[in-house]
């Protein structure tokens, strides 16, 4: 990706602040955010390190890449807070299995499908959701190789980006294609959800 590239976390609960560490640990540039405004998360984000800076909502939604890890139900106030999305890469982080009424709102979509619908222009990216918060947080020790992370988009392009992004974090990548094929196994109760894999260096 480029070295102008601008990433952005919108949501602070466990899986906004586990990116967050993530970012800090590489050394990567990224701003935080939520609704309630930088004040309410400037404190957390000065224990993450300079490379994590905590915005306004608006300046995080005019980053190139968005990582949305919001509740599954803000997924549709969060569409609305632009008016179109194109440009934006936004990895959606969501896992809607937990979710009151997710049913009801996907009707046989899924969580990926409905982002797509509801923030118009986005490359969608399903990624970084299939681990807990606190191991996808955690620094594999060293000399056991790099932690996975599963990236499914129906854009190539904005596949390969978040993956060359995973890389640069220190994690090792697999695309896994198209959402409505790789995408299935990494949303609840899909085949890699929970699946802690490493990639080990070669002997």
């Amino acid at each position: 990706m480029s070295a102008d590239t601008r990433y952005a976390i919108v949501g602070t609960g466990n899986i906004g602040s586990a990116l967050a560490r993530v970012f800090a640990r590489a050394g990567v540039e990224v701003s935080i955010a939520n609704t309630r405004g930088p004040g309410s998360i400037s404190e957390l984000a000065a224990s993450w390190g300079s490379t994590v800076r905590a915005v306004t909502l608006t300046e995080a939604l005019a980053s190139d890449v968005i990582f949305m890890a919001i509740p599954f139900g803000a997924v549709e106030t969060f569409g609305n807070a632009l008016p179109d999305w194109n440009g934006k890469i936004v990895v959606d982080t969501t896992n809607a299995h937990y979710a009151p009424n997710a049913g009801d709102i996907l009707k046989g979509r899924l969580s990926s499908q409905y982002a797509a619908e509801v923030l118009p222009g986005a490359q969608i990216v399903k990624g970084f959701n299939h681990l807990p918060a606190q191991t996808l947080a955690a620094e594999v020790p060293s000399g056991q190789g790099k932690r996975v992370v599963f990236v499914s988009s129906d854009s190539g392009e904005a596949s390969s980006q978040i993956a060359e992004l995973a890389r640069t974090l220190g994690l090792s990548p697999v695309e896994l294609g198209r959402i409505d094929e790789g995408g299935r196994l990494i949303e609840v109760p899909g085949v890699l959800v929970l699946r802690n894999f490493t990639e080990q260096p070669l002997t």
